[in-house]
């Protein structure tokens, strides 16, 4: 075999090694997913004061929730996909947020 052929089939098993890596790499980088967990809370406060912490309040009971359910690296908020708010006033100083949201990791 020449030095040629020899530095070129060196050559493609360093590419074909790198091409493996990067796509072992760019398969595990993907989020895994759970199904939907709902955190709840209610507050009270005025001039939005109590929706803002109720919607803190309900962030803190669906990690606190996905971390019960599916284990501690899936009970991040920011990581979640598919979110949806729902914050109502029941009454003139109460709110109340509900969060629901797929958790990943």
């Amino acid at each position: 075999m020449s030095a040629s052929s020899k530095s070129s089939a060196l050559f493609a098993i360093c590419a074909a090694t790198v091409a493996a890596v990067a796509m072992t790499s760019a398969a595990s980088a993907a989020p895994v997913c759970r199904p939907a967990i709902s955190g709840q809370a209610s507050s009270t406060g005025i001039l939005g004061l109590g929706t803002q912490l109720a919607r803190e309040a309900a962030i803190a009971d669906f990690e606190n929730r996905a971390s019960s359910a599916y284990g501690y690296r899936y009970g991040n908020y920011r990581r979640a996909r598919y979110v949806r708010w729902d914050c109502k006033k029941n009454a003139i100083l109460l709110a109340k947020c509900v969060v629901t949201a797929r958790p990943c990791r």
